[in-house]
């Protein structure tokens, strides 16, 4: 399975949705926490129109929507 990783901030709930998601599917991903106030190079770059979370990236796809995330999932 390719490398499923969540790049989000403890206090988004849009964030938590996708985490939820994902433990529900029992889909193992890696949790990167950002600071949305001193925003990091590699958030800038997966998401450089909006530069907000969450970010979802599995193996080389972006989704940078946690609506759009959800759905990915559930069709995934």
């Amino acid at each position: 399975m390719e490398e499923v990783r969540v790049i989000g901030f403890w206090a988004s709930p849009y964030v938590y949705r996708v985490i939820w998601a994902l433990n529900l599917k029992g889909v193992k991903y890696e949790y990167q926490e950002e600071d949305i106030f001193n925003k990091s190079d590699s958030l800038l770059q997966y998401n450089p129109v909006h530069k907000k979370v969450p970010v979802f990236v599995h193996g080389e796809k972006l989704i940078a929507e946690s609506s759009i995330i959800l759905e990915y999932i559930e069709e995934t």
